[in-house]
Order: C-alpha cells, then structure tokens, then sequence
C-alpha cells in the first residue's frame, strides 16, 4: 500500500506508512472520524474503514506502583485527650461540645485504656469549679433569706461563718470530687459485673464516669435548676457512655447506672449542696 494523505477538519495532516498510521490508530494520534486517501483510491474515506491496514502489537504499558499511603493517624477522642497540642481550654470546649452534641460517636472512639490521671484531671477541674460556684449560689440564697434556707439555724449564722464555710469548701472540693470519681465509678463497676455487662476492665468505666459527668457538671452554673439538670443529663450521658464502651444493651446500661445511683441516695444530686452543708456543720460544731 502506498503512503496514506490523512487530513482532519479539511486541514491536511500529512503522508504517512501504513505501519505510521495503523501506530497512529492506536496510540490516538490518528482517529478513526480521519478522512484518508491512497493510490489508487477514487475519493477519501474515514480511516475506519481501511481494513487492510497492517497489525500492530499494543505497547507495553509501564506498570507504575503507587506510593504507600499511609493510614491516617488515629485520633485519640474525646479532645481532652488531645490537650498537649490543642491547648487547655480549647481541649475542654472541644470536649464538652463533643458529649453533649454526638455523646455515642464520641464515647464510641474513647480509649478504654491509656491510665486513669487524663480523664481524672477533667473530672477534678470541672467538679471543683462547679462546687465552687454552687456554693456562692448556696451562700447568696442564704444571705438574701436566711430563715427559708436555714430554718432555726439562722441566727447562727453569721457572715464569718459563711466566709469560712465558703473557705473550706473550696479548699476541700478537689479531694472530696477525686475521692468521689474513684467510689462512684467502683459501685458502677460492680454493678455492671453483677449484670454481666462489663466487658472492659474497671479503668473503661472509670473513663466513662469522668468523661461523661465532668461536661454535664457545667449545668450546676445555672442558678436554682443547675443540680437537676445536671442529674437527668450526667445520668442520660453516663448511660450512652457505659452502653458504648462496654458494648451492652441500653437496657442493662440503664439499670446499671440507675440502680447505684439510686442506692447512693444521688450521689450525683446536688453534689455541691452537701459540700456546703458539710462545711457549715464543721464550722457550727465548733
């Protein structure tokens, strides 16, 4: 065959082989719409019509191996566990916004192990502050009426005592929050294996505990209804938690965080109320 006239769009491409073009079929140099001619042809035709082309072996195509990609990084959740990069507020904001928003993925992906001092350390800061506050709350209803608060006890109470119950308390809240976290999460714990239902070791509850009343605790800063919603949300979000990492079902979560807190007379009732009153009776003994 001799050398095939190819032209595109009326514009000529040029002269080539039969070997040029059947490689130029292939590698889309050429197009099969190409309108071609040769000797002794007696007008142009589509380059997909030549069947006598000669046959070309296909190229080898280089096999190019993909880089490794790595997996991304496991983040460790809730944030506080991220602190060290995030920084100490945004780490508690991120934190509390994560329980209260999407409290099952979050617990879903929270570390089951890692020690107990990073969940501890939230629960102790927030507990304290929130004591605190609860407790200027209790000494300014106090103030304002005293005989509704106090009863009989009114008269005794002056406003150096109330300054050093204030005092004490304060100075007593981190211990008393710490000690609490350890005990409450023990009787959790206990309950659970009594249902068959704890399927982590006691630091997974303990987890669970802190991370889940330590957000839920920041509701004691609204005056008067703080420490009621802070029990139907820390027990709601306790529940989730303790279905989540030891992976049981909501009813038996249920019973295992409703039943001790009820046999604890509300351990997480007004936590702070009995900090106060503590306080003022130490004070009045003497």
């Amino acid at each position: 065959m001799s050398r095939i006239h190819i032209a595109r769009n009326r514009q000529s491409i040029g002269k080539f082989s039969p070997e040029e073009v059947a490689e130029g079929l292939q590698t889309g140099e050429f197009l099969p719409s190409d309108l071609a001619w040769c000797e002794p042809m007696e007008s142009w035709k589509p380059l997909g019509e030549f069947t006598d082309l000669p046959e070309v072996e296909p190229s080898p195509v280089p096999l190019v191996l993909a880089e490794p990609v790595a997996a991304p990084a496991v983040q460790p959740e809730p944030a506080w566990e991220r602190r060290a990069g995030l920084g100490l507020g945004p780490a508690i904001f991120q934190t509390v916004q994560q329980i209260f928003s999407t409290p099952a993925a979050t617990f879903k992906k929270m570390k089951v192990a890692g020690g107990l001092g990073s969940p501890l350390l939230l629960y102790v800061i927030l507990l304290t502050v929130t004591t605190w506050v609860a407790t200027i709350y209790q000494i300014i209803a106090i103030t304002v009426n005293p005989a509704v608060m106090l009863g009989s006890l009114s008269p005794e109470v002056t406003p150096a005592l109330m300054t050093a119950s204030l005092i004490f308390t304060m100075l007593a809240a981190p211990f008393f929050v710490a000690a609490g976290a350890f005990i409450s999460s023990g009787i959790f714990h206990g309950i659970l294996m009594a249902l068959g239902g704890a399927s982590k070791p006691f630091e997974a509850t303990f987890r669970a505990v802190c991370y889940a009343m330590a957000p839920a605790s920041l509701l004691q800063l609204i005056p008067l209804c703080g420490g009621m919603l802070y029990l139907l949300s820390g027990l709601t979000l306790l529940i989730i938690a303790i279905r989540e990492v030891h992976q049981m079902e909501t009813w038996k979560a249920t019973v295992g965080v409703i039943l001790p807190s009820l046999v604890c007379c509300g351990m997480f009732v007004g936590f702070y109320s009995a900090m106060a009153t503590f306080a003022a009776a130490q004070v009045l003994a003497k």
